[in-house]
């Protein structure tokens, strides 16, 4: 691969990440079956590969390289996380849904909720935390967790409860306990 700088690979990345939420959204107008849908499926796999390359780039080079935001670091950080994570996660349904997890995890820095979402997930969980997205970083991030994309949304299962997020804001919706 060519010598990129980790600010151009940045760059890449963020152009891909928007590509792929446009070919998403796209896709879910199309029936499967349909000359569209199936374009759109393989631009996405090209993207998803795309993506984990320049992630897994990014984290070669590291912070003594080049400079990197926090924000970065955590991303490479959360790539290599994701990558031992998958060795001991529940196998996932489909391929789909395994480049979905894996644009979570590389996102979780992005991750964030709204004043009412506190209160609802403090409420919900019985959670006496301050943070509640650094508690549900830490869910989704545990080996047990299993996280399914659904439509807009991932669902992620872990330690006894589900936690929701919207897939294009990385924003959390709710989180209550699991019933069996």
């Amino acid at each position: 691969m060519k010598n990129y700088t980790g600010e151009e690979l940045s760059e890449a990345l963020r152009a891909i990440n928007s590509i792929i939420h446009k070919c998403e959204k796209a896709q879910e107008k199309f029936p499967e079956g349909k000359p569209q849908h199936t374009l759109l499926r393989n631009r996405l796999k090209a993207m998803y590969l795309s993506k984990e390359l320049i992630t897994e780039e990014l984290s070669k080079i590291g912070p003594s390289a080049v400079p990197q935001t926090s924000a970065q670091q955590t991303r490479a950080h959360a790539a290599a996380a994701q990558t031992s994570a998958k060795q001991t996660r529940a196998p996932q349904t489909s391929a789909e849904d395994n480049c979905s997890s894996a644009l979570l995890l590389s996102n979780l820095d992005q991750l964030q909720t709204t004043d009412l979402g506190m209160e609802r997930i403090r409420k919900n969980l019985n959670l006496d935390t301050d943070d509640v997205v650094l508690w549900c970083r830490e869910k989704i991030k545990a080996p047990n967790a299993i996280v399914t994309r659904k439509g807009k949304n991932w669902y992620i299962a872990a330690d006894g409860c589900e936690i929701t997020v919207n897939a294009r804001s990385f924003t959390i919706i709710t989180a209550h306990k699991r019933t069996i």
